[in-house]
This record gives structure tokens, sequence and C-alpha cells, in this order.
């Protein structure tokens, strides 16, 4: 676990840095000559925050990314993504869209509270929140969580549900905001057995990218009042269920077909362990 501790701290780390690079001295700016056109500083500083929290991510990500590999946690290239046959990512993508849906139905019953949702709003109407979201979250997240820590885990001689447990409650955990924990937990389940089975990041990364981009459209075409409204208030209480159930089928059926037509998955290659 310390290499997983170590590497959610650069993670964090990486993140705190570009904020004080980049957003306070670049909002203090764009504030003060907001002041000046509209003298109304809650306006400058809240229109100000999702373009600069955006890009914060986009650059921590990059950072993030080139750790990982500059430091050979992972091993990403151009044979990374053609490691895992078409027709495996194509049939993991309605069994991740039905983890999706019943992963939504079961947070939006749990009803946590959402600290970030101005905040995830906001990003999803300026291209440096849409680009941090959909884009770079998916592929450092994956690289990181799956690759990095899950990856290493198995090689350690964890046992795979242990490992895949394990990545999924880290990756859940570091989203902080209470809304998000469960469903990024239960989504890291279905992740880390695609990477446990296929060997690959990308089966996941795809489903990964697919839910954010999603996520994405639905914030920036929605309002706040629309976005607490629940599936069930939505559509009603019978097509809701009944989607669920499809959904339930779906995921089980595709679970027991991946499970028995992957190949057994090999012990993966040992990464170098590096100081960095």
């Amino acid at each position: 676990m310390g290499r997983a501790i170590k590497l959610v701290l650069y993670y964090f780390a990486y993140q705190l840095a570009f904020t004080f690079l980049i957003s306070i001295p670049t909002s203090f700016i764009t504030i003060m000559n907001e002041i000046s056109e509209n003298d109304n500083l809650a306006y400058a500083a809240g229109k100000n925050a999702a373009s600069m929290t955006g890009l914060i991510m986009v650059l921590a990500g990059i950072a993030m990314t080139w750790h990982l590999i500059h430091f050979k946690y992972v091993k990403f290239n151009k044979a990374s993504w053609t490691e895992v046959p078409a027709r495996t990512i194509l049939l993991s993508i309605p069994f991740i869209i039905a983890a999706m849906f019943i992963c939504n139905i079961a947070n939006e019953f749990i009803e946590l509270p959402n600290l970030m949702e101005n905040t995830f709003m906001g990003m999803s109407r300026n291209i440096f929140g849409i680009l941090a979201i959909a884009f770079m979250a998916p592929l450092v997240e994956e690289l990181l969580f799956r690759e990095a820590i899950e990856g290493h885990l198995l090689q350690s001689g964890k046992k795979p549900k242990t490992a895949i447990i394990l990545s999924a409650l880290i990756f859940g955990l570091i989203h902080i905001n209470p809304a998000q924990v469960p469903f990024a937990f239960c989504l890291g389940l279905v992740f880390g057995w695609l990477y446990y089975r296929t060997g690959s990041i990308i089966p996941g990364m795809i489903g990964h990218f697919l839910n954010n981009f999603l996520a994405t459209i639905i914030m920036a075409t929605s309002t706040k009042e629309e976005m607490n409204e629940k599936t069930v208030d939505m559509i009603g209480a019978t097509p809701t269920y009944i989607l669920l159930a499809v959904a339930i089928v779906t995921l089980t059926g595709m679970y027991f077909y991946l499970n028995k037509h992957l190949p057994q998955p090999e012990k993966p290659s040992e990464v170098t362990n590096t100081q960095a």
C-alpha cells in the first residue's frame, strides 16, 4: 500500500502546485479587471473559478500522466491501444453502461450531499472544464488507479479480489465529494475487474470516458433544479424499475459471458519500482 499512498500524494501535490502557480495570481488579476467593469466581486470570482479549476485539473493531469510514464509506473504507448481486441471492447460497453445506470439509481437513493455541484456545472460550460472532466480524468485516473495501483497490487501477490476492491476504494475516496464516492467506488470495481481480466486499461478508460462525457453533456444542458431531479421523477417509477431490471440482467449476463470467454489473465510483467 505504500506505493499507492505515495502516488495518491503525488496526484494531490500536482493539483495543489498548479493551484498556487496559476489560480491565485490569475484569479486576482481577472477579478480586479472584472471589478473595474462590473463592480461585482461575487460575479467576477464565480465566473473565473470554474475556468481556473478546469485549467488546473488539465495541467495537473498532464503532469501526473508524465510522472507515471516517465518513472515507469505504467507502460503506455502505441501498443497499449491495440493490445485488447476490438470485440472485447465492444462487449465491455453494454456491461459498463448497465453498471453506470445501476450505480446512478443507487446513488440517487442514498442522497448524499453534492458539495461540488456548482463547480462541476460551471466547468461543464467552459473548454478547460470539459477537457478536464471528459478527457483528462479518464486518462490519468485509469493510468493511476488501475495500472499503477491495481496492477502493482496484483504483481505484489495480492489476491485479485483484494487488488480490485482496494484500488476501487482508493478511487472512490479520492473524489472526496460525498455524492461521488459510492458511485466512483462501484464503477471502480467494474473498471478494476475489466483491467484484471484483459490486462489493459483501454476498456475501463473508454467506459470512464463515456461516463464522464455523458455527465458533462447533462450538466452543460441542465439547470440546477433539473440536476437535482431523480430518474424516477423524470421518467416515472415504472419505466425506471423496468430499465433497472434490464440493466441488472444485462450486467449479470455480460459478466458471466465475459468471464467465460475472456482468456485467463496472466501475471502482469513487473513494473519498475522507482523512488520518484
